[in-house]
C-alpha cells in the first residue's frame, strides 16, 4: 500500500508543479510505477485505494505547505508615525500573476471554495496550470498598472494611488498595513468589481476581520460597476461599430457569470448593454444572454441557435468581469472552437477606452466621496 500511496503522491504534485519540478515528479512517478507493477502483478485494489488516499494527500499538503498564508492582523502597527495628509486609494483586484504560481492560485482556490478545496485542490490547480501553458502569460496586472497610473494622474497629488489583490501580490492586507504605518489615515478601497459576487465577499469578510476601526483609520468604499451607464454603452460602441454595413447581421453572446458573480446585479449589467444596443436602428443585431454555470451547454445552445440566424459575424462578450482573466480567456477560447465555421466571423469584444471609462468611474466617486 504505501508504494501506491507514494507513487500517488508524486502523480498528484506532477499535477500542480510546472517546469523542472514537474519533470522530476513524472520521472519518479515512472519510475516506482514500472517497479510495483514488475514487482507485484494484479495488486490493482491497493493501486487503486493508494491512489485515492493520496489525491487527498496532496490536496490537503497543497493548502497547508503550499499555499499562500496572509496574516490579517495588523500586530506592528506604529501609532508615533506621523499623520499624512493625503488621502490612499488602494484599488482592489481580484489579481494573478503573468506566470502560474502555485502558491497564489492555492490561495485564490482555498478562499473562494472553503472546505471544499480539501477535495478539489489538485483538479483545480492543474485547470489553472493549462490555462498558462494553452494561453501563455497573463496581462491582468499590466491592465491593473495601466489603471492606477491613469486614476494618480487623475487626482492629483493629494492622493496616493495603490493596486491590491486578493489572490496575488501585494496582497490586499499587506497593502493596508503599509499604508496605516506610513501613516495614511484616510483610506478610500475601489473594489474594482462589476457586480458584489464571490471575490468582493471574500474581499468584505478578510476586511472585517482586519477590524481597522481599532487602528482610528477611517475607510470609504467606492461603488461596484454593474450600474455604469458609460461602461454597459462601451460595450455597446464596441459591438455596433464593428458592423462594416448596415447589411451585416450580427449576433451577440452577452455571457454571465452565475457562479462569481451577483447574478440580480449581473443580468442587470447585461440588459443594460442590451439596451443600448436595441436603441440603435442603423443595425440587424441578434443577442443573447446565456450564463455560464457549472458548464458552458447553455452558451454553446445560444451560440448556436444564433447561428441559425444566419448571422455574419459573431460577437463573445463577458462584460461582467472588470479585467479580464486566465480562466475567462480559456472560456471563450473553447467557445469559439466549439461554435467554429468556415462562413461567420467570430470577435471577442473588449472595449478599446475600458480603461479610461473605469478611471473615470472610480475618479467621480472619489469626488463625490471627498466632498
Amino acid at each position: 500500500m504505501i508504494i501506491p500511496i507514494y507513487s500517488g503522491i508524486l502523480l498528484g504534485l506532477s499535477l500542480i508543479f510546472d517546469g523542472y519540478m514537474e519533470n522530476i515528479f513524472i520521472i519518479a512517478t515512472t519510475i516506482i510505477i514500472y517497479y510495483y507493477i514488475t514487482n507485484y502483478k494484479k495488486q490493482y485494489k491497493e493501486i487503486f485505494i493508494g491512489l485515492i488516499i493520496s489525491y487527498f494527500l496532496v490536496n490537503i499538503f497543497s493548502i497547508i505547505v503550499l499555499k499562500d498564508n496572509i496574516n490579517q492582523n495588523i500586530v506592528d502597527y506604529d501609532e508615533e508615525v506621523s499623520i499624512k495628509k493625503e488621502t490612499a486609494v488602494v484599488l482592489l483586484y481580484d489579481g494573478e500573476d503573468r506566470n502560474y504560481d502555485l502558491s497564489e492560485r492555492a490561495n485564490e482556490i482555498y478562499f473562494e471554495q472553503g472546505y471544499k478545496s480539501y477535495g478539489n485542490m489538485v483538479y483545480n490547480l492543474n485547470k489553472f496550470k493549462r490555462y498558462y501553458e494553452n494561453l501563455g502569460s497573463s496581462d491582468f496586472k499590466d491592465t491593473a498598472n495601466e489603471i492606477g497610473i491613469n486614476l494618480k494622474e487623475k487626482l492629483g497629488k493629494d492622493y496616493k494611488v495603490i493596486n491590491s489583490y486578493l489572490y496575488t501580490k501585494p496582497y490586499f492586507e499587506n497593502v493596508i498595513k503599509n499604508i496605516i504605518n506610513q501613516g495614511y489615515k484616510e483610506i478610500v478601497i475601489c473594489p474594482m468589481f462589476i457586480t458584489q459576487g464571490k471575490d468582493f465577499e471574500v474581499f468584505n469578510e478578510r476586511l472585517q476581520k482586519m477590524q481597522l476601526s481599532k487602528l482610528g483609520v477611517h475607510i470609504e468604499l467606492t461603488d461596484l460597476f454593474y450600474k455604469s451607464d458609460n461602461l454597459a454603452k462601451s460595450y455597446k460602441n464596441e459591438i455596433v461599430g464593428s458592423a462594416k454595413n448596415e447589411d451585416t447581421d450580427i449576433g451577440v453572446l452577452l455571457i454571465g457569470l452565475e457562479d462569481e458573480n451577483n447574478l440580480e446585479q449581473d443580468i442587470i449589467f447585461r440588459e443594460k448593454i442590451k439596451y443600448y444596443i436595441e436603441k440603435e436602428k442603423s443595425t440587424k443585431i441578434q443577442i443573447k444572454l446565456p450564463l455560464l454555470e457549472n458548464n458552458k451547454n447553455d452558451i454553446i445552445k445560444s451560440g448556436e441557435q444564433l447561428l441559425e440566424f444566419g448571422i455574419d459575424i459573431l460577437h463573445v462578450v463577458i462584460p461582467t468581469c472588470t479585467i479580464d482573466n486566465m480562466h475567462n480567456k480559456n472560456l471563450v477560447e473553447s467557445i469559439l472552437q466549439e461554435l467554429d465555421g468556415p462562413e461567420i466571423k467570430f470577435h471577442y469584444i473588449y472595449p478599446k477606452d475600458k480603461v479610461k471609462i473605469l478611471v473615470e468611474e472610480i475618479y467621480t466617486q472619489i469626488s463625490l466621496i471627498k466632498k
